[in-house]
């Protein structure tokens, strides 16, 4: 009997420290504040990606102005060449993931299209201006019709001057 006695004590001071370290553990945040902590980082991340999404359309922007003026030195005699088909469809693509981020997704086709292959490309690459510095001016939280309006227009352009490819 006293063994068991003896055995009962040794077994509950070798399970008392275990016991007093679970309750006098550190203390933790609630989880109202957990969450709001959580939250907060949410947000942070969001933030972080909204600017870099802007950030690649306005980098979408130069690259269109640059493909613009590349094609401007390309153009030859009132045609474009073969390999001007890549350029025109970068152009193309970057245009409408600018209007689609930008809110727009219609067509619409041009009220005065140009005449000839200069009357185009000088035509683009005042559009291209137009809609840097529009893209300048709005944040990552802005819709600018102006901006929809200029890849729009963009687009259209791109379209007419496929016919000038040899």
């Amino acid at each position: 009997m006293r063994i068991r006695f003896l055995f009962a004590i040794v077994c509950l001071l070798l399970v008392a420290p275990a016991v007093w370290a679970q309750s006098t553990a550190t203390e933790q945040t609630p989880p109202d504040e957990q969450n709001e902590t959580m939250r907060d980082t949410f947000k942070r991340m969001q933030i972080k990606r909204e600017e870099d999404e802007h950030k690649k359309i306005v980098g979408k922007g130069s690259q269109i102005k640059e493909d613009i003026q590349a094609l401007a030195k390309d153009a030859v005699n009132g045609r474009l060449p073969r390999a001007a088909e890549k350029r025109l469809k970068e152009i193309e693509k970057s245009a409408k993931q600018i209007r689609s981020e930008s809110g727009g997704s219609q067509d619409d086709p041009l009220e005065s299209p140009p005449n000839n292959l200069d009357d185009a490309l000088k035509r683009l690459d005042e559009v291209s201006t137009k809609l840097n510095d529009h893209l300048a001016k709005t944040s990552r939280r802005m819709i600018s019709i102006a901006v929809v309006e200029d890849a729009t227009e963009i687009i259209q352009l791109v379209k007419i001057l496929r016919g000038y490819l040899n």
